[in-house]
């Protein structure tokens, strides 16, 4: 019984840190899949096909470490309710908006991963 709190507790702690560090990868994930990895203004030429391909394996390296736990984490906080399915829910969003205001803001966010 403890062992299994234990798996859980550093499940969800694993989860949690994937959630907070989600807008950071995301956007490294995305302009390197988008051939934007060095900026908007900055043309990669040769260099865009290495930076797709590079892209694709941190999407599946970042895939390989956050699904298991939170895969683990939703399926064993499903079994409790809805409504702790939706607490686990609302703070993975709110680690995610505390990591996007750390980065600088939504706008500051926004500016450099989507050039808007």
């Amino acid at each position: 019984m403890m062992k299994g709190k234990i798996i859980y507790c550093l499940n969800f702690l694993w989860a949690s840190f994937i959630a907070f560090s989600f807008p950071m990868c995301f956007g490294w994930i995305f302009l390197d899949i988008t051939g934007h990895s060095k900026g908007y203004s900055y043309d990669l030429g040769a260099e865009k096909d290495v930076s797709i391909m590079l892209g694709c394996i941190e999407l599946l390296i970042w895939l390989v470490l956050s699904l298991p736990s939170n895969i683990y984490v939703f399926l064993k906080t499903k079994k409790k309710g809805k409504l702790y399915l939706f607490i686990l829910i609302a703070l993975y969003m709110i680690l995610a908006v505390i990591g996007i205001y750390l980065i600088g803001g939504w706008s500051a966010y926004s500016k450099a991963i989507f050039n808007i």
